[in-house]
């Protein structure tokens, strides 16, 4: 079989040395993609000057400036948009603070290549600091139950061959172009945060099955949940963007078991930050629920502030 052209598309803002960790691990795969797209999301002008110096001078990374920050969906699209005109078949999305293994995206299109019908295929995601640790062997995504932990959740088979899964973790996907081009993309919308979900319901929903291939891995630095320690900026969006979600994929009977159980949720969240006196995460808690129940009865989701001024 002749092999589909394949393109990397990594977003980075700020990134520094995590960013040209993951770019190396791309650049030292066993069979590594014909292009790397390094999508910088509106970096100050030094670290622009870094990247351009460190890269610009190797022939299979493109970098991609832009000129505004456009988040994590906005990103992947601008770096999926120039990677399919370029040619690319597939596309592997890669969050920066990855480390992907060297045979990793070989496995990953060998499974792709055997299952037709297959338009995701992702890898087991393992802890950085503590690699024995799988954090995710593919996802389970259900709508009523979107803000249960997903450690609790999350499927346990760890290996064998290549099986069907409800979801993969965004941080490390290979995507083909037929599956990218009928979902249409990331939700630009939801940004970052629950943005993978609503990719894999809308792959599923167009048919295309989502393959977990376990013995490809990635190591994946900074995974956080509500509990492990959020920043008010992350907070406010964790609570603000399940709504988004619900609002493009719900149903009523969704609406009717997701509102207690996100309820829950965010008191329980709400009550542990605030006896942890981290008073700011709290109110970004709040503020992300109101924005949220604003969006669902019909409201136009605001734009999202970088990091810094969040």
């Amino acid at each position: 079989m002749t092999p589909r052209r394949t393109a990397a598309v990594v977003v980075t803002w700020q990134g520094g040395t995590v960013t040209d960790r993951c770019v190396a691990s791309l650049l030292a795969s066993d069979a590594p993609p014909d292009a790397v797209w390094v999508v910088d999301n509106a970096s100050g002008a030094a670290e622009r000057a870094r990247l351009a110096a460190r890269w610009g001078g190797t022939p299979a990374v493109r970098l991609l400036f832009l000129d505004d920050n456009r988040q994590f969906a906005g990103g992947m699209n601008a770096g999926a948009a120039a990677a399919l005109a370029a040619g690319a078949e597939r596309i592997l999305f890669l969050n920066n603070d990855t480390v992907l293994a060297p045979d990793a995206l070989r496995l990953l299109g060998a499974a792709l290549d055997a299952a037709p019908d297959a338009g995701i295929a992702g890898p087991l995601v393992r802890d950085l600091a503590a690699p024995a640790r799988v954090l995710s062997a593919g996802e389970r995504h259900s709508l009523p139950l979107l803000c249960i932990p997903r450690t609790l959740l999350r499927p346990r088979r760890t290996t064998g061959g290549p099986h069907a899964v409800d979801g993969i973790m965004g941080c490390a996907m290979l995507v083909t172009r037929a599956c990218y081009q009928a979902v249409g993309g990331y939700a630009e919308d939801i940004a970052v945060y629950y943005e993978d979900v609503d990719f894999c319901l809308a792959a599923r929903g167009r048919g295309f099955r989502l393959l977990l291939v376990p013995a490809a891995s990635v190591l994946h630095d900074g995974l956080r949940g509500f509990a492990a320690g959020l920043t008010p900026w992350a907070a406010y969006l964790k609570a603000r963007n399940p709504w988004l979600l619900l609002r493009r994929r719900g149903t009523p009977a969704t609406w009717v078991a997701f509102v207690p159980t996100y309820a829950a949720m965010l008191a329980a969240s709400a009550a542990l930050y605030a006896l942890r006196g981290e008073r700011a995460v709290v109110r970004a808690l709040g503020r992300g629920a109101r924005a949220g129940v604003r969006i669902a009865l019909g409201g136009t989701p605001e734009p999202v502030a970088a990091p810094e001024r969040a």
